[in-house]
């Protein structure tokens, strides 16, 4: 009896686990249907809204994304477990490329790039969340709050391409021209990133303006350069990205703008 209990558990657990696989195989590679966003969504790095349902998982960049819409935005919820595409994405950043030509290799686009650190402050917050991976990997305790206390007090700007109402190419997260964007590490060091991009500055040039290409990139990490004078409080540079993630990272997709439901 103890023999057939035991090939029983047997059986359940490697049902489970197929269950599991079968599920994570479910999710396209890029978005397959348009998403009129939820009422209540917010971009707060939160995402509650979607309950944890993403509409495709992309293995070129490692992330779970949804697309969707409403009358006035285009979002972008994207969700990363990796801890070295966690660590990427905070020295290089997310970029959000909107094509407004048919054709794909038009250089009439919009380009939002999220989070946009660059040299101690990247550093410090680098070498943060290197320290609290070490930790949860070792099964220590750590605050996540401090984490994302530092993230807010020094990732303040936003990079824009493609938009003449932003002449300079940068924007702060507090800004008057509708462009928003959030992000937060939960419990499990997991990061959620959203943005939402006013669709009049998408201005497509095409007999379907509610159809267009897109493309999400993660950056490589910027080269370390150090400050020319060197002050006791200036943090370490964190240290070399792996070399699988050096490089920058892509996919391209359609989407359609969703009508009202």
């Amino acid at each position: 009896m103890k023999i057939l209990s035991n090939s029983i558990k047997i059986i359940l657990l490697t049902s489970i686990l197929d269950v599991s696989f079968v599920h994570g195989q479910k999710l396209p590679k890029v978005q397959k249907k348009s998403i009129y966003a939820p009422a209540d969504i917010k971009i707060d790095g939160k995402s509650p809204e979607w309950n944890d349902n993403f509409q495709a998982y992309n293995k070129a960049v490692e992330i779970l994304y949804t697309m969707s819409n409403d009358s006035n935005n285009l979002y972008l919820t994207a969700k990363v477990k990796q801890k070295e595409i966690i660590d990427k994405l905070i020295r290089g950043g997310i970029t959000l490329i909107i094509n407004r030509e048919p054709d794909e290799k038009s250089k009439n686009f919009l380009a939002v790039t999220y989070p946009a650190l660059e040299g101690p402050p990247m550093w410090e917050l680098a070498n943060k969340f290197l320290s609290l991976s070490n930790a949860n990997k070792n099964h220590e305790a750590f605050n996540v709050n401090q984490l994302n206390e530092m993230f807010a007090k020094r990732e303040k700007l936003i990079s824009v391409a493609g938009i003449k109402e932003v002449p300079d190419n940068s924007l702060s997260i507090y800004n008057s021209e509708g462009i928003q964007v959030a992000a937060l590490f939960d419990n499990q060091l997991y990061y959620t990133y959203e943005l939402a991009i006013p669709i009049k500055y998408f201005k497509i040039s095409s007999n379907s303006v509610s159809t267009f290409n897109y493309q999400i990139k993660l950056n490589p990490a910027p080269e370390i350069k150090r400050p020319a004078v060197i002050t006791p409080d200036l943090p370490p540079p964190p240290p070399p990205v792996m070399e699988g993630t050096m490089a920058t990272t892509d996919f391209k997709g359609k989407y359609t703008l969703a009508n009202r439901p």
